[in-house]
C-alpha cells in the first residue's frame, strides 16, 4: 500500500505509532461476546531476522467462523514462537481463553501434536476435524507424481462423500486398492482415523461450505504476510497492518 509513496521518516514514525496502538487494542480486546462455532487453528511461516541471522519462524494463528456464518481473525491471535511445540500451542490456547473465548463446537487442525493436545486438554468437549487439505498433502508427499490425480479423486470420494456411511466405505476401497500399491499414502490416510470424518456429524447443510473444505483458501485470502526478510520486533506490528478480512 505503502510502496514507492513519498513518505517522510516523521511521517513512517506516526504511521507505525498508530498501528502500534491499533495492534495493542485488538491484542487484547475480549473474546468473551464471540460467538464461536468452528476455529482454525494453525501456523503462518514467516522468515524473520533474529540474533543476527535469518531464519524462519511460526506465527500462530486462529480464525474463527461465527455462528451467522461470517469468518474472523481472532482479535490478538497472532503469536510468533520458536517452534510449534506443546508449551507453545497449550500457551496460546490458554491466553485465548484468559481473554473470554469460549470453547468452540468443532476446531479444524494439522496433525501438529502439540495444538492436539492442547485442545483435547483445554476444551474437553470440542471435537477435532483434521484439515482435508494438509491430509491430502502429505498423503501425495507418499505417492509418486503419476498417481496423484487418481489418488486426489479417491480421497475427495472421502471428504465430499455423501454422508458417514458412504464416506467410510469410500475410505476402506481407498485403503484396499492402495495399501500394496502405496502403502506409505495408506498410512498417511489411517493416521488421521476418524477425526477426518467428524464433520459428517454436523448439520449436512454446511458440508459444501465447511470450513475444513474452505479452510486453506480463506486463510491465504484473509492474512498474507510478505516473504520478504523483517526484523523480529516488528513482526506483530507489519503482521497487523496486513490482516484483512
Amino acid at each position: 500500500m505503502l510502496k514507492n509513496a513519498p513518505l517522510s521518516k516523521s511521517a513512517v514514525s506516526r504511521i507505525v505509532g498508530t498501528l502500534r496502538g491499533d495492534w495493542e487494542a485488538w491484542r487484547t480486546q475480549s473474546l468473551k461476546d464471540l460467538n464461536v462455532v468452528y476455529l482454525y487453528l494453525d501456523a503462518i511461516a514467516l522468515r524473520v531476522r533474529s540474533a543476527g541471522r535469518v531464519t524462519s519462524l511460526p506465527v500462530l494463528a486462529a480464525v474463527a467462523v461465527l455462528a451467522d456464518g461470517s469468518k474472523r481473525l481472532v482479535g490478538g491471535a497472532l503469536e510468533v514462537c520458536g517452534a510449534e511445540s506443546n508449551v507453545a500451542w497449550q500457551g496460546f490456547v490458554e491466553a485465548l481463553i484468559a481473554r473470554g473465548l469460549k470453547a468452540p463446537r468443532l476446531c479444524i487442525i494439522d496433525g501438529n501434536a502439540g495444538l492436539h493436545h492442547a485442545i483435547q486438554v483445554s476444551w474437553r468437549t470440542t471435537k477435532i476435524q483434521r484439515c482435508a487439505v494438509h491430509k491430502l498433502r502429505n498423503i501425495l508427499r507418499k505417492v509418486p507424481q503419476h498417481a496423484h490425480d487418481e489418488v486426489t479423486k479417491d480421497f475427495h470420494l472421502i471428504v465430499y462423500a455423501s454422508g458417514l456411511k458412504a464416506a467410510e466405505d469410500a475410505r476402506d476401497a481407498f485403503v484396499k486398492k492402495w495399501g500394496k500399491r502405496c502403502s506409505g499414502a495408506v498410512e498417511s490416510l489411517n493416521e488421521a482415523g476418524d477425526e477426518l470424518l467428524t464433520f459428517y456429524a454436523f448439520p449436512k447443510e454446511q458440508w459444501e461450505d465447511h470450513p475444513h473444505h474452505q479452510r486453506h483458501r480463506a486463510h491465504q485470502r484473509g492474512v498474507e504476510i510478505s516473504s520478504r526478510v523483517v526484523d523480529r520486533p516488528v513482526i506483530k506490528r507489519r503482521s497487523s497492518g496486513v490482516v484483512c478480512w
